[in-house]
């Protein structure tokens, strides 16, 4: 099962966007060698403001790139993914949260404070779901026993230096310079803690082949993704800086044998998911083995050509097989384009626990002039969860709509702190103060502030 995959080490790719734009790609470090035992080391599993501020810079970063997927589905689907395979490691408690992005590459990634992300492309090569089950448990694996930090003490000057090297790569204009300063720094860097990193794989192996095993996954799916790694021309370039050892991919293949149990079939959230990322990739539907996908693609398809009686006529048939929350939310969103709002809700009621159908059910109100009944709906889910920067959004939408602009700035401002962007947000929350009329709500805004501030300069005195 138990993936690999990669401590954070980034790597930073320069491309043309606007002529100037700086992608930052994410890539991390497999450095293996021969198999061996590991006795697993007591940690102190327990943030630090230090790993507070560099997660909320390593945020910042992620989303400047430019390359969150933006569809509430796909990330509503990966957090709770994650959070649930979280709370059979080694620490729930620990902060995590996780992010897709839109990369072809073959890719995952830990980072700071608990962020991690996956790659598109990994996502696509993955045959079920089992796989992707094992990358973010291998990643879980390397947050709960805090490999970066210990990464960052063992090498110390050196990854400043890393550091260092990677941003001056980034200010390069000539993009093979920037991209050979960062490969011989991170190379340089990566051949001096080649004992120390290889631990940090070999124990996120072990542990998160459990981590897996107890979540109701087949724990070989990992080391099965790992196998089919090393034939996919698509995955050399990944290989190249992130070598597998023959003896890690059957020592996990052995460990996984080694469980049994009645595992989990794939869910068609997964199923969809994939199915929809295939779909904007190539432009077409992937021919499916099952009904009730091939159907809810052809739904979607329709859908996304604006043919809203053909996706109907496709979306019934769908519901007669498959009454997940895709098929539901896919449902709703159709019968909303066809201006059968009172349909649309009964499709959405389902599925008022994911953020996902709050969202969709939110955005058809909008779509049918009832805004007033979305903002309800949208505002009494993120009164009790956290929620994504999409809903933040969608719900600073929904006031504009209606004239209330100092909630619509304060839910912008919400949607800044779920990008790690600490500062714009105070200015937005600034921008609702000038606005309200409201004292209470004056009161609460300046309280926010206050707490962003505080928050900042607690990070500056780290510096």
């Amino acid at each position: 099962m138990l993936t690999s995959f990669c401590i954070l080490v980034a790597h930073f790719e320069i491309v043309k966007y606007n002529e100037v734009m700086i992608k930052i790609i994410i890539s991390f470090l497999y450095l293996s060698a021969n198999a061996y035992a590991l006795d697993l080391p007591q940690v102190n599993l327990s943030e630090t403001l230090q790993e507070q501020k560099q997660g909320n810079e390593f945020l910042q970063i992620i989303w400047n790139t430019d390359t969150v997927v933006a569809d509430i589905e796909t990330q509503v689907y990966l957090k709770a993914l994650g959070h649930e395979l979280s709370t059979y490691s080694e620490d729930p408690s620990k902060h995590v949260d996780f992010l897709m992005l839109n990369d072809n590459s073959i890719n995952a990634f830990a980072g700071p404070y608990g962020y991690i992300g996956v790659h598109t492309g990994m996502l696509l090569s993955s045959e079920e779901e089992a796989e992707l089950a094992g990358v973010l448990s291998h990643e879980l694996s390397h947050i709960t026993q805090n490999h970066l930090s210990r990464f960052s003490e063992k090498t110390d000057k050196q990854t400043y230096i890393m550091v260092a090297g990677m941003l001056a790569a980034a200010l390069v204009d000539n993009s093979n310079a920037s991209q050979a300063i960062a490969a011989s720094t991170v190379a340089g860097t990566a051949q001096q803690n080649i004992n120390f990193t290889r631990e940090h794989e070999w124990e996120a192996d072990r542990i998160g082949t459990n981590m897996l095993s107890k979540s109701g996954f087949d724990p070989s799916g990992m080391a099965h993704f790992f196998e089919k790694l090393q034939d996919d021309v698509n995955a050399q370039e990944f290989l190249r800086s992130h070598p597998l050892s023959i003896n890690r991919i059957s020592d996990a293949m052995q460990r996984s044998s080694r469980l049994t149990g009645n595992y989990r079939e794939d869910s068609f959230e997964y199923q969809t998911i994939k199915a929809k990322l295939y779909y904007h990739l190539h432009k077409r539907i992937k021919l499916e083995k099952k009904q009730d996908l091939t159907l809810y693609m052809q739904a979607y398809d329709a859908f996304e050509g604006q043919k809203y009686t053909l996706a109907e006529d496709y979306v019934k048939q769908l519901l007669t097989l498959n009454q997940s929350a895709p098929s539901h939310i896919l449902a709703g969103r159709i019968y909303s384009k066809l201006g059968q709002l009172e349909t649309a809700q009964q499709y959405f009621l389902p599925v008022l626990k994911n953020e996902a159908g709050v969202y969709y059910a939110a955005k058809a109100y909008m779509d049918n002039q009832q805004t007033q009944q979305g903002i309800l709906l949208l505002r009494r889910h993120l009164k009790q969860n956290s929620g994504t920067y999409l809903s933040h959004k969608l719900l600073s939408s929904l006031y504009v709509d209606v004239g209330s602009l100092d909630r619509a700035h304060i839910h912008n401002a919400k949607a800044l702190v779920t990008q790690g962007k600490l500062e714009q947000a105070i200015e937005r929350y600034e921008r609702a103060k000038t606005t309200t009329r409201s004292q209470d709500l004056f009161d609460i805004i300046s309280v926010e502030i206050e707490r962003l501030e505080k928050r900042i300069n607690l990070y500056k005195e780290l510096s």
